[in-house]
């Protein structure tokens, strides 16, 4: 008790000591502060009284000037240099008081310079008396005017400024006053309570230590209350001993009560589960000899039932003086319902990868099957456009339009494959010189007859852009084209479908404008975003009505945002549409018409591979649907060379052993043996036998993301997705069999 008394008296007297030297500094410190802002008042008042004196000082001088001019007495030049000098005098005493106020010196400087040509002009006027009369004596005294008029201006705003300093001071001061007497009075209020305080606590010492017992004893029950709350098993490990504290909770949380623990170790190692137990208590090992910062571990522990419970532990050591762990004090958190909503959250991510690989398959069978009789029909009618000079114009129309029908299904199909690679971001142009009329005239062929089977108006006006070639991605132009003048007519049951396609300029850029207005159904203003989201339509009644899966809008939209442009739809309901496309323009210029050109490419091509393929050259044909190989063998035999056929993987490796082909052309999914094994295993065989390298062309109906990595990387040298175009194919074969003779 003595020794605690005599503690809080030494605190409290050092305190109450504290308390006056802190309340003595606030007086002679506050003192002085209100000192020094009554000496600035002061200062202030001082440059207002002179600022006053300059205005009176100035006018007195001018009187003694104008009263020599009046009189010719030379008593009035003395007083006048009198005068001009105390003015100086009066404004270098100005400069000196505010020489810490950056405005104000300009100010004065001002009024300096001012002063001195209104000097100089009063002194020229005494040397001109005999001038008074004439014009210029009459422009001096202007002069005069306005210089003393400036100075009186500059001056009144130098007394302007200063009477704003003086009020902010004056508030300054009486705020510091304020704030003196507030401190004053909070120190003595502050002192009084420190020794009542004091006075208080004498009383209570004694009656500390039993308040103390009874807050520990409250303390301890909280820290109870609290540990149930949080529903975690405490446990405190003595590690030299191997005794184990645990709470109720801990051995509650397994189904078992407190006193069917033994308090050791083993009551928490033989519950673990025997897959995690090793790891688990190499990560106590390891975190015992200061190799893990911190505890941290989850793993399974079975309760009484036999059911397992999913466990994190979480722990912090207690060392001793040399820094020892004695003892390793942490907490048990059941987190079975988190670890099986994670578990069943990983479940749900591998089903729906599940049916995104089923999705994907399925795209990928769909494409195949029916890109395959689509090569044929492609095939067929390119032969025909080759060889139609023989019939009249109404079958060589019908052979145009069933090549534009067979280019136009490719384009439709590749609608459904888009959607997959858009998905993926894996969609990309490929971009080449095209002319503007070709594609235009392709779009035409197809869609008037559309629009002539529902008694539609069609109109596509491109006079202005027809003679342009562009260089961007025909078949995506084409592609987006077709979407929008088929919703168009799709939409509009009686009226027009009309395009106007022109030449814009944007910021100094030419932009292609393509706009597709019709007089169908319309849409709602609200719907305008809805559109453009895949699967959706505007209106649900109008899709039962017309069909449509929703995706040509979307990929529409998605087509032209990659070559740079946009869509944008204006609309009524009941009205009609008007989609408007814009595409950044790349300008080629053009010579001569495409079809020519077209035509001239194709016997190019035909006599350099001519040429190329000499009279022991042989091509393996690997193929295994009919109508491909009679359509691939037509433009073999136009090339007049020499080629084997084989309907799957292991005819073709068989034919490959007996004969040396200079090119095989390899279809990828085939009966027996696919493509992708049949090239793989003429490779190994390459290899073995140290044979010359027999260059590969992949041909597959699949054409989703990533089926041309797929035929590389087993060892073909190019890939063409069918259908078959011939171009393609002999500028392939051409490049091969140059780069097979450069080797």
């Amino acid at each position: 008790m003595p020794k605690v008394f005599i503690r809080n008296y030494i605190i409290f007297t050092l305190i109450l000591l504290t308390s006056v030297v802190a309340l003595g500094y606030i007086l002679i410190s506050g003192e002085r502060n209100i000192d020094k802002s009554d000496s600035w008042i002061s200062h202030t008042h001082q440059v207002i009284i002179k600022s006053e004196q300059l205005n009176t000082m100035i006018s007195r001088m001018v009187s003694s000037q104008r009263g020599f001019l009046i009189s010719s007495n030379r008593l009035f030049i003395d007083e006048y240099a009198t005068r001009k000098d105390a003015v100086i005098n009066h404004i270098a005493k100005l400069k000196q008081l505010t020489k810490n106020n950056a405005s104000q010196q300009v100010r004065l400087e001002e009024i300096e310079r001012n002063f001195v040509k209104l000097s100089e002009s009063l002194e020229k006027k005494t040397d001109l008396d005999t001038l008074l009369a004439s014009p210029i004596a009459l422009d001096d005294t202007e002069i005069i005017r306005e210089l003393r008029s400036n100075i009186f201006r500059i001056n009144s705003d130098f007394l302007d400024e200063e009477y704003q300093i003086l009020n902010q001071r004056i508030k300054l001061v009486n705020k510091k006053k304020n704030q003196y007497f507030l401190t004053l009075l909070i120190g003595g209020a502050v002192t009084a309570i420190i020794l009542m305080i004091f006075n208080a606590n004498l009383f209570r010492v004694q009656g500390k230590r039993s308040a103390a017992e009874i807050a520990l004893s409250e303390r301890e029950e909280v820290f109870r209350l609290a540990i149930e709350g949080t529903q975690d098993g405490v446990y405190d490990w003595n590690i030299k001993e191997n005794k184990v504290f645990y709470s109720d909770q801990f051995a509650e949380m397994l189904g078992y009560n407190i006193s069917e623990f033994e308090g050791t170790f083993n009551d928490f190692e033989s519950k673990m589960h025997p897959d995690d137990k090793e790891q688990a208590l190499e990560y106590i090992n390891l975190f015992i000899n200061d190799q893990l910062s911190e505890y941290s571990n989850t793993f399974r522990m079975q309760h009484k039932s036999g059911r397992w419970v999913w466990i994190r532990s979480r722990a912090k050591l207690v060392r001793d003086k040399k820094g020892t762990p004695i003892r390793a004090v942490g907490a048990h958190t059941d987190i079975s319902a988190s670890k099986e909503y994670e578990i069943r959250l990983k479940e749900a991510k591998s089903n729906a990868e599940n049916a995104n690989r089923a999705k994907s398959d399925f795209l990928a069978h769909m494409s195949h099957e029916i890109r395959t009789p689509l090569t044929t029909i492609n095939g067929v009618a390119e032969i025909l456009a080759q060889d139609n000079h023989g019939l009249d114009a109404k079958k060589q129309k019908l052979i145009s339009v069933l090549g534009s029908s067979a280019s136009s299904l490719k384009d439709l199909i590749s609608d459904i494959l888009d959607f997959s690679k858009i998905e993926s971001g894996a969609l990309e142009l490929e971009e080449y010189n095209f002319s503007l009329f070709e594609t235009f005239e392709h779009v035409i062929s197809i869609m008037t007859m559309r629009a002539t089977e529902k008694g539609l108006d069609f109109i596509f006006d491109y006079d202005e852009v027809k003679n342009i070639h562009l260089y961007a991605d025909p078949v995506r132009l084409r592609q987006i084209l077709f979407n929008l003048i088929g919703n168009a007519i799709k939409f509009t049951e009686n009226g027009q479908v009309k395009i106007q396609a022109s030449q814009i300029e944007k910021h100094g850029i030419p932009i292609l404008k393509l706009s597709i207005q019709d007089t169908g159904v319309g849409i709602d203003k609200n719907q305008f975003e809805t559109v453009f989201e895949r699967f959706k339509q505007a209106d649900g009644s109008v899709s039962r009505k017309y069909g449509g899966t929703g995706l040509g809008l979307p990929i529409s939209k998605k087509l032209a945002t990659l070559m740079g442009g946009d869509i944008h739809v204006e609309s009524e309901k009941g009205v009609g549409s008007k989609f408007s496309l814009t595409i950044p323009m790349r300008l080629v210029q053009g010579s001569q018409n495409d079809q020519d050109i077209d035509d001239s490419r194709k016997h190019k091509i035909n006599d350099r591979l001519k040429a190329a393929i000499a009279n022991t050259d042989k091509i393996l044909l690997v193929e295994d649907y009919e109508g491909n190989i009679v359509v691939i063998s037509y433009m073999l035999e136009e090339l007049e060379c020499d080629f084997d056929i084989a309907k799957n993987g292991l005819e073709a490796v068989n034919l490959w052993k007996d004969n040396h082909y200079d090119i095989i052309l390899m279809d990828v999914q085939m009966p027996v043996m696919d493509g992708f094994t049949a090239t793989a295993t003429i490779r190994r065989l390459e290899e073995e036998g140290n044979i010359g390298h027999t260059p590969i062309i992949g041909m597959t109906a699949h054409a989703l993301v990533g089926d041309k990595d797929k035929c590389i990387s087993s060892g073909m040298d190019a890939y063409l997705p069918k259908p078959i175009v011939e171009m393609d194919l002999k500028t392939t074969i051409l490049k091969l069999i140059r780069k097979s003779a450069a080797a």
